[in-house]
């Protein structure tokens, strides 16, 4: 099997790109349930933004959700994502949706720095408040490495992270064969830039989800992943959804295309049972 060959998610993602596509989404998704503050820098270069949306009707003591969108680490904005954001805010989440650097322009491990950066500035902005990290294909490789490779992102995952729910990532499990990715990773996941090969003595709990039918990643990246965690006794909850794809992960947390899936009901279960922060590094399988 390659890696991240050309699938479904690029032409979701490129029907989203689509000026007129991204409008339509966007404009049948009701924007009631948030206020969102646009183009919060987190950085100085100019992919180094994030907007937050911030829950109309808050759940009181609530972690805010950081989602980070996939696209192969060569495409997608955050303006994009308006979708998956009201998915939790109408469910009284606040969200945030950073950007960050995309090949040609960067190469590993830029990824995982600007996710890592736009974490501590999230926690900044919410100084009393844990995070949840949401992250779709590259953007749930990227979520995976900030917590596991702290010695790149900068960030203490067992401080502020209570959780990290990967929907579709690649970690390592399949060799890395196709080009833009040989590039974009030097060492082609064979070394410690693969989720697979990064050990940590504590971590939040983390959600692994893939779909049965997902040709793209494959559902062997979360099982393999999550035995690895495992056996590392860390906390990892893996979960493979019959009839899911590689894009359903992503599709089914807008309003509008959840075609009966659990998967969202299933995320916000997830968070809610999340331990508080004196526990959930001691937590065990």
């Amino acid at each position: 099997m390659t890696f991240l060959r050309q699938s479904s998610l690029a032409g979701f993602v490129l029907l989203l790109a689509g000026c007129s596509a991204a409008s339509v989404l966007n404009g049948i998704t009701p924007s009631s349930s948030f206020d969102r503050d646009k183009d919060i820098a987190y950085g100085e270069l100019p992919r180094q933004t994030m907007d937050i949306y911030r829950a109309a009707e808050p759940v009181s003591d609530a972690p805010v959700i950081m989602f980070v969108y996939g696209g192969g680490w060569t495409r997608g904005s955050k303006g994009m994502y308006k979708f998956a954001a009201e998915g939790f805010t109408q469910q009284g989440y606040d969200v945030v949706v950073p950007d960050y650097r995309l090949y040609p322009d960067s190469r590993y491990p830029d990824m995982i720095t600007d996710t890592g950066a736009a974490v501590l500035a999230a926690a900044e902005r919410f100084p009393d408040r844990d995070l949840v990290l949401i992250g779709h294909s590259a953007g749930g490789y990227n979520v995976l490495m900030t917590a596991l490779a702290p010695d790149l992102s900068g960030v203490d995952a067992c401080d502020r992270i209570a959780g990290i729910i990967s929907l579709a990532a690649p970690t390592g499990a399949y060799p890395m064969t196709d080009e833009p990715y040989l590039t974009i990773f030097p060492d082609h996941f064979k070394g410690d830039d693969a989720p697979m090969a990064r050990t940590v003595d504590a971590l939040p709990p983390v959600m692994l989800v893939n779909g049965r039918e997902d040709e793209t990643v494959g559902y062997k990246n979360a099982s393999a992943l999550g035995e690895r965690l495992t056996a590392q006794g860390l906390v990892a909850d893996v979960r493979i959804y019959d009839d899911m794809n590689h894009i359903d992960p992503v599709r089914v947390l807008s309003r509008y295309f959840d075609g009966g899936s659990t998967l969202k009901d299933d995320i916000v279960t997830f968070v809610q049972g999340l331990p508080d922060r004196s526990a959930r590094c001691d937590a065990k399988p």
